[in-house]
């Protein structure tokens, strides 16, 4: 039987041991590219001035470069707004907000001085050309949270003129690297930040964010035995949630936090089970003769979406959290897999095959307005998974030849490439 390619891997792989060591790596090793958009969409246009620098030399005005390219990236970023500047614009933008800032370095008689001494931002948000204050912050960061600092005010600004939350603080955590020598990273939503998260010299693969960001579960062969485990984002500590004989893989976490859905493959088949964070079993969701694999819940918690080949391929299936009202969601295509409820429930994102290659589709999650986003041109397009928002969605593809990871924008059709490198990048999921 076909499975699908991202379950296909997984199946593979797990049941592979061999050491692995990888460099550890920061910041991105190219800029962002950004394709023209498909589908024309109202954007409020905003004016991001270069802070204006008081104090504190040449640091300060780094810092006020940071400060400037990281919201100006911001804006364009959230798909909601247009950013520009008084000397490069174009002729159609009308702006009707502007941020202004200033920054100031550390005074001299402060207690803390130096490299490391905090610097003060202050960033507003007003109308333009009025020049009506609407929303002022002060920060107090440090050299290296200098970042953060200004994705925080863009989620802010983003917030006071769309009302929609931002997506400016979240973090994609994913698997790097080759056959059975991977281990998981976490990088910014805009591809800076890169981190490695595990170097355990093992397979680690499909990891999973809890509801409110403190754990990320993944299934991985340490120990010599495949297993689901979860990671501290606190402090980086690993600690085993089940290890059962065969498959333990494809978890996801519960909108509530308090358990985990799975595929569990000791009883012969691959069958869909709740487990709490422990590795209790709570509950046995399938009995079949067929293959159940990648399960992702509603929003709600409700129901749960998965894969199923009981009809011969694998096709989408849709059961309550009990595993009762089994219901088929895809009736078109002979291999649908790794389906992903949005985070307004509304929609379900998938891969499809088409001739010899994999697609991304978004569909309602009644199976209704199904449309495919990708084409030959991306080649294998796989594991997707949504963006809080609830606009964006990041996913592999090997269209450069080497799977790395795209963010889409599903509503204007747009995308840009997140990760670079020579090793592959696979199962991304996306913060909470």
């Amino acid at each position: 039987m076909k499975l699908a390619r991202k379950t296909l891997f997984c199946v593979l792989l797990l049941f592979l041991l061999v050491p692995i060591s990888l460099a550890l790596g920061q910041g991105r090793s190219s800029e962002v590219v950004i394709q023209t958009t498909k589908t024309a969409y109202r954007k409020t246009d905003i004016l991001v001035n270069i802070p204006d620098v008081l104090s504190g030399g040449r640091a300060s005005v780094e810092s006020a470069e940071l400060v400037h390219e990281v919201i100006f990236n911001d804006m364009n970023y959230s798909g909601l707004m247009r950013a520009g500047t008084l000397d490069a614009q174009p002729d159609s933008m009308e702006f009707e907000f502007v941020i202004e800032s200033t920054v100031e370095g550390p005074l001299r008689d402060a207690q803390e001085t130096g490299e490391n001494a905090p610097t003060t931002l202050s960033l507003n948000l007003l109308t333009w050309p009025g020049r009506q204050l609407l929303l002022n912050k002060r920060y107090r960061p440090l050299p290296s949270q200098i970042r953060a600092t200004a994705h925080h005010f863009a989620n802010e600004v983003i917030f006071w003129v769309s009302g929609e939350t931002g997506i400016c603080q979240t973090r994609i955590v994913f698997s790097r690297g080759r056959q059975d020598r991977r281990d998981l990273y976490a990088i910014d939503y805009d591809g800076f930040n890169l981190l490695r998260l595990t170097a355990n010299r093992e397979l680690n693969l499909c990891p999973s964010w809890s509801p409110d960001g403190s754990e990320i579960a993944f299934t991985s062969y340490r120990r010599g035995q495949q297993g689901l485990y979860s990671l501290d984002t606190s402090n980086g500590k690993v600690r085993l949630i089940i290890a059962q004989s065969g498959l333990n893989f494809g978890a996801d976490w519960h909108p509530g936090g308090q358990e985990l859905v799975l595929s569990l493959s000791e009883p012969g088949n691959a069958e869909l089970f709740r487990v709490d964070p422990q590795g209790k079993i709570l509950k046995r969701l399938t009995v079949s003769s067929a293959i159940e694999i990648s399960p992702s819940w509603s929003p709600g918690g409700r129901d749960l979406v998965f894969t199923s080949d009981r009809t011969g391929t694998p096709q989408l299936y849709i059961i309550d959290a009990d595993g009762a009202g089994r219901r088929r969601l895809t009736f078109e295509g002979k291999y649908n897999d790794s389906a992903v409820w949005s985070p307004g429930g509304e929609k379900i994102v998938y891969v499809t095959r088409s001739g010899n290659y994999t697609q991304v589709v978004v569909m309602k999650a009644t199976g209704e307005d199904r449309r495919v986003l990708t084409d030959w041109q991306w080649r294998n397009s796989e594991d997707p998974s949504w963006a809080p928002d609830g606009r964006h969605i990041v996913f592999a593809s090997d269209r450069t030849g080497t799977f790395k990871l795209y963010v889409y924008d599903v509503v204007e059709g747009s995308f840009r490439q997140l990760t670079f490198g020579d090793d592959p990048d696979i199962t991304p999921a996306w913060s909470h």
